[in-house]
């Protein structure tokens, strides 16, 4: 009977360390799911392949090499590649979290293309236009474009994520302009620490893309918006394509979470959508910077108008007079500051020099 107990208790144990382990070495400590297990058959790392060059979860096509040390190579730095990466069996869970280590680099240090992306999505493993997949997929495709087909505002690399229920053509001549449903500017080579991605999919609460790329472990927000409601279970994917530019799209490594949470009401997940939205909405006037449309939840229709001039230049000039009131209120407090601080040390000498010359 005591075995028993013991054997009872190992399992136990095994269980808990397998979801409250990593739960608490998880990357995102906003993370409020109930425990976290990792998805063996989503995850993805060194030496990639078996001795037969294959794996069991994972198939790579098109112009894809696998470096057993080092990454999956989706391109080398050659004109006119293509190459992807795709799970076998789809995702299953309701609520996940995908991290994924890349790396983008080749001989020129600034212009490059075309970029790759990261896909949620059916059908799998088919070569095409969109960055080396095909056109017309039914999910999402996340894409890190780092060449710009036309003239654009805003910086490039540019990180977007687009919906598709397969019957949309990607304008890949526009890059995709007015097609995305969030997206933003962040730098993907030459990086000071190695560049991470890490997607955060709450079913019916929210999706958030963050990227590290400054230092490690420290994340900064792409977008945080509802998420894409997946009819199917995705297949999840990489691919890249070069063009005339071209670039080393390279997948260090994959790793896919399951995020479990208890039963939860209506009313649970309403107010989640509200506490996870909540930091976009009380954004202070004096945090305020460029890239603050990174994370804001589109209006109802599933997409922000960023393209309504009157309004974009009216937030353009509030948020300048806002910037100029806020410096300066700076230097007014720093030069009042040497201002009384000067007098005060004027006065303080004179009366020094009172003093010695009546001890004189």
């Amino acid at each position: 009977m005591l075995c028993w107990w013991a054997h009872v208790l190992v399992a136990v144990l095994a269980y808990a360390s397998g979801v409250w382990g990593a739960r608490a070495s998880a990357s995102n400590p906003e993370l409020k799911a109930d425990g976290v297990m990792p998805v063996r058959t989503h995850s993805l790392f060194s030496p990639y392949v078996d001795s037969s060059l294959q794996n069991n979860y994972w198939d790579y096509g098109g112009d894809a090499v696998i470096d057993t040390n080092r990454y999956v190579m989706l391109t080398q730095d050659r004109r006119n590649e293509s190459g992807w990466l795709w799970s076998r069996l789809p995702l299953e869970a309701s609520d996940f979290e995908i991290t994924v280590e890349f790396s983008l680099k080749g001989k020129s240090p600034s212009v490059a293309g075309d970029g790759f992306a990261m896909w949620l999505s059916n059908p799998r493993a088919k070569s095409g236009p969109v960055f080396g997949s095909a056109n017309r997929w039914k999910g999402l495709g996340i894409f890190f474009d780092t060449y710009a087909n036309t003239p654009h505002r805003g910086f490039f690399p540019r990180i977007s994520a687009v919906r598709n229920n397969g019957g949309m053509d990607y304008d890949i001549s526009r890059d995709g302009e007015n097609q995305d449903m969030a997206r933003c500017s962040m730098q993907l080579r030459r990086t000071e620490a190695e560049t991470r991605l890490r997607f955060t999919y709450v079913k019916d609460v929210y999706m958030e893309l963050a990227i590290q790329n400054m230092e490690w472990n420290k994340w900064s927000t792409c977008f945080k918006v509802p998420p894409v409601d997946f009819t199917d279970a995705p297949y999840l994917g990489f691919s890249a394509s070069t063009g005339d530019m071209s670039d080393n799209h390279n997948i260090v490594s994959v790793w896919t979470n399951r995020l479990v949470y208890n039963s939860r009401t209506p009313a649970d997940l309403e107010a989640e959508r509200k506490l996870a939205f909540a930091k976009s909405e009380k954004k202070s006037w004096w945090s305020a910077n460029s890239d603050s449309d990174n994370d804001v939840a589109p209006k109802k229709g599933g997409r922000r108008d960023r393209d309504q001039g009157g309004s974009s230049l009216l937030a353009g000039l509030v948020y300048g007079i806002l910037r100029l009131i806020k410096w300066a209120f700076i230097f007014a407090v720093v030069g009042a500051g040497g201002f009384y601080g000067f007098k005060y040390y004027k006065k303080r000498s004179r009366s020094g020099f009172k003093n010695r010359r009546m001890m004189a």
